[in-house]
């Protein structure tokens, strides 16, 4: 282990090789490390400094063994003087049981026996507040967080501490990722800035090397961040982030490595910014890995070289990769002192753990995230509903109403998806230990007392926006929400944020009542979430908290012990649908007129936890009876987007008057309240007589004979299909052809294809005619990448020709023939003398030189771009309004 220095220089060199010196190692901008996943060796006659870095360990006691002999082994590969183990943050918090049943005391213990050099602060040790990180700093001996500033402008901890390695000077400056803001409870942090990590480095690595020994000097720098890249990938995947971007390019040049956190992700980069070569290190969480980077120095602490590499601490069968037995004999003796109280540790959990507070039979699980075969590829999706956050949140409020005093006497209750940190697998039993893993931060309870309209920003507020205005990493975080609750909403949610907050949430329903702005309603969450936690920040505008007393943990054990034979089951209802087609621009709910249809799209039916029920049809009821009905498409365990289109009629016997409907998903019963208005049915007004001629009879027709239609009459009961314009400039053509059509039937698709000049036929698009039968759209000429399918260029002129549009539903069909050319409506290019197209195909393409890439097929077209607006008049007659798409 290395030794801590005073702040001055070491007084030991060693002479590195003229060739070395002669020759500065060269790599490509930001080009991936090499990462074979085994540990870097020794370079003879070279002064070498071997950094042992990890990162968001989380208390993870009962790996520590055979993480301690996956660091000892790489520290005895260069010696303990010639190595710096670093820990770059979240060491405790979100921890096991064995380790979060003790307070962390044996995680802490474990890696100060291990010899841990530095520690810098991650959010989690935040999690109890600032005296606890302080506490945490004293155990530790040092907790770096440049960047966590108190009211009177000084550090909270050390910003930096120094060691003596190799016979050089090494500074590890720390900085905490500034979410933590919204990740801790801010009660704790009250009177604490948490500024720039990126300015908080820099400013700490410009002191240490500006020559001034009075502030402090060092010949190496490392930056620890507890902040990382968003993805496991290459470093462009990462580049794209603007987090990652920031430390990788704007570090300060006199940092010669860089050590990252907080994302849990695993990679490894070697950067050339401005002329500095250095490693970019993030080593995954939980135990599982150790970064090392090694430094080669020359006599003057100049960094010439530099490599890295991510190393297991399993192999691929989840076998240990090192044999504590063969580490040197001083590794051996601190690995069996790290042993010695992770065996303590796991045997006080036993008996704490064991005890048995319930029965569970079936999965309850936090949502995941599927890929096309149904495999789940991410543990814990944040962005979904899941059975184990409604139970949780139930356990919540069911508890607080049983507690029997008025100020617990909860409406509803919340819970924060970051809370959640386990499933509960239905294996039968469950123990406290099965609890506690589930909730392992004890937070206290709280009823915050909250108007409904408050109460509807606390949910806009999932759509996530920072203090900044700015969407953090998390885009959206759904909120576990107890089981009396529904709501609908509008929009897109983690896939496709909207981040204007105040224009997604249209309904909220409470026990089958609507939310009612000025009522005042107490719902029960964590004290995080109580402190307006995860940038739920509505709830500070809340009209009194109170605190319990009571802990979560507590509450769900209770909750759990309540319950008939102690059997905790999954809540498989969901409380909010997306609901697209119903709300007015304004949010209004519609009135319907008794008799009159609707089509609404409902999405994302399913909820996405484990043994989930998928939902196959949605129905909406009107006082208990169906009135509509429509199917789910989409596959929640294929990673698709469920969703249905539901038509319902409004009885015609209905009484005008306010009611509520429900949409139910079935056969999970995941239902929706919405509100609605019924207007009484128009009545027709019965046709006036006019009074016969007294001079002149009326002719008369004999009742054996039937009038013969008109010409519009007849023509109004067939489709038709008309263009905006007959004939078209080439100019013209690259603003799009408009297209409408009448007297299809209803609500059903169109399909709509176009004819060229040689008979050629392509399809461009499924349209779906409006309640009356209506369509319209507009064509427009692309090139497409045939490979990608990518559109490359749009809005290009039409060749020269004659085209036909022909739409198509069933047996019902027509058509419409419009031709491009010069401005004297000749077609001049592109045609036989019969007039028909010979526009070529895109093997052929007589016009190749305008295809921006190879293999674009130009005759690949038409993006259809909404663009028309109809009258049908009097007498069947056809008219078209134009209205062009601007930034078609």
């Amino acid at each position: 282990m290395a030794k801590k220095s005073p702040l001055v220089k070491g007084g030991v060199a060693a002479t590195l090789g003229l060739a070395l010196a002669a020759t500065a190692f060269v790599a490509p901008a930001n080009a991936e490390a090499l990462n074979t996943g085994e540990v870097i060796q020794p370079t003879e006659g070279t002064t070498q400094i071997n950094l042992i870095g990890f990162n968001d360990f989380h208390g993870r006691i009962t790996q520590v063994d055979a993480f301690a002999a996956n660091v000892l082994q790489v520290q005895d590969t260069f010696g303990a003087d010639n190595s710096l183990i670093i820990g770059n943050g979240d060491q405790v918090g979100a921890s096991e049981f064995e380790s979060s049943v003790a307070g962390d005391q044996p995680s802490k213990d474990a890696l100060v026996a291990l010899g841990v050099d530095s520690f810098t602060a991650g959010n989690h040790e935040f999690d109890k507040g600032q005296e606890d990180a302080l506490a945490i700093r004293d155990t530790f001996g040092t907790l770096l967080a440049a960047n966590v500033i108190k009211a009177d402008g000084t550090p909270l901890l050390d910003a930096y501490s120094t060691y003596e390695v190799a016979g050089h000077t090494v500074a590890v400056v720390g900085a905490v990722t500034q979410s933590t803001v919204s990740g801790v409870s801010p009660d704790g942090i009250q009177g604490l800035t948490f500024t720039d990590p990126v300015a908080s480095v820099n400013e700490y690595a410009a002191q240490l090397s500006d020559g001034d020994e009075s502030n402090g000097e060092a010949d190496i720098i490392i930056a620890s961040y507890h902040e990382g890249g968003p993805t496991s990938g290459t470093y462009d995947d990462n580049a794209s982030n603007e987090l990652f971007a920031q430390m990788a390019n704007e570090t300060s040049t006199e940092v010669d490595a860089i050590y990252e956190a907080h994302t849990h992700q695993t990679y490894n980069y070697e950067t050339n910014i401005d002329g500095k070569i250095r490693q970019v290190v993030q080593a995954g969480q939980y135990a599982e890995n150790v970064g090392q980077i090694v430094l080669d120095v020359d006599a003057d602490g100049n960094v010439v070289s530099s490599s890295s590499s991510v190393i297991p601490t399993y192999n691929a069968d989840g076998t240990p990769r090192v044999d504590a037995t063969t580490l040197s004999a001083d590794s051996q003796a601190t690995y069996a002192e790290v042993v010695g109280i992770q065996d303590a540790a796991v045997a006080e959990a036993e008996v704490l753990g064991a005890e048995q507070i319930g029965v569970v039979e079936e999965d309850i699980t936090r949502a995941k995230t599927y890929d096309a075969t149904g495999a789940v590829t991410v543990q814990d999706n944040r962005a979904q509903e899941s059975t184990l956050g409604s139970v949780v949140a139930d356990s919540m409020m069911l508890w607080a109403q049983g507690v029997g005093t008025d100020a617990l006497d909860a409406d509803l209750s919340i819970m924060n998806p970051g809370g959640l940190r386990a499933d509960i697998a239905g294996d039968g039993v469950l123990t406290y230990k099965d609890a506690q893993t589930v909730l392992p931060f004890v937070n206290n309870l709280s009823v915050v007392s909250i108007t409904g309209a408050e109460l509807k920003n606390v949910l806009e507020q999932q759509w996530q926006l920072d203090a900044n205005g700015a969407v953090p990493g998390r885009p959206y975080l759904q909120l576990g929400i107890s089981s009396n609750v529904d709501y609908s909403y509008t929009g897109s949610t983690s896939d496709d944020p909207l981040t204007t907050q105040g224009t997604h949430i249209t309904s909220v329903y409470v026990d089958g009542a609507p939310l009612v702005d000025d009522q005042v309603y107490k719902v029960v969450m964590p004290s995080f979430l109580a402190a307006g936690g995860d940038n739920f920040f509505a709830l500070n505008n809340n009209e009194g908290v109170y605190d319990t007393g009571s802990v979560d943990l507590d509450a769900f054990v209770q909750y759990v012990e309540s319950l008939p034979d102690t059997l905790l089951e999954p809540e498989q209802t969901r409380n909010g649908f997306q609901i697209d087609g119903y709300f007015g621009e304004d949010g209004a709910a519609p009135s319907i007129e008794a008799g009159a249809e609707q089509t609404i799209t409902v999405t994302d039916v399913d909820l996405h936890s484990l043994d989930l029920v998928a939902n196959t049809t949605v129905e909406v009821l009107l006082d208990g009876n169906v009135i509509g009905e429509g199917t789910v498409n989409g596959s929640t365990l294929a990673g698709e987007t469920t969703t249905a289109d539901v038509t319902f009629t409004v009885p015609a016997d209905t009484a005008a008057g306010d009611y509520t409907i429900q949409v139910v998903a079935q056969p999970s019963g995941s239902t929706v309240n919405l509100p609605l208005t019924v207007t009484a049915t128009e009545e027709t007004p019965a046709p006036t007589t006019t009074p016969e001629p007294t001079e002149t009879p009326a002719p008369t027709t004999p009742a054996t004979e039937t009038p013969a239609p008109t010409q519009s009459e007849s023509q109004s009961q067939e489709p038709q299909l008309v263009t905006e314009q007959e004939h078209y400039t080439t100019a013209e053509s690259a603003d799009g052809v408009n297209y409408v059509g009448v007297n299809f039937t209803p609500n059903q698709p169109v399909s709509v294809s176009i004819k060229f000049g040689d008979g050629e036929s392509q399809s461009v698009e499924d349209v779906m005619a409006d309640a009356d039968g209506v369509i319209s759209g507009s064509l427009t000429y692309q090139t497409v990448d045939q490979t990608t399918g990518a559109v490359l260029e749009d809005n290009l002129p039409w060749p020269a020709g004659t085209y036909t549009i022909v739409a198509t539903q069933g047996e019902l069909s027509a058509t419409v023939t419009f031709t491009v050319g010069d401005e004297t409506g000749a077609a001049t290019d592109g045609t036989s003398t019969d007039g028909t197209s010979t526009v070529p195909a895109a093997d052929n393409n007589g016009s190749g030189d305008q295809l921006a890439t190879t293999g674009a097929n130009e005759t690949a077209m038409f993006a259809g771009i909404a663009a028309g607006v109809i009258a049908l008049a009097l007498g069947g007659t056809l008219m078209l309004l134009r209205r062009r798409n601007t930034d078609a």
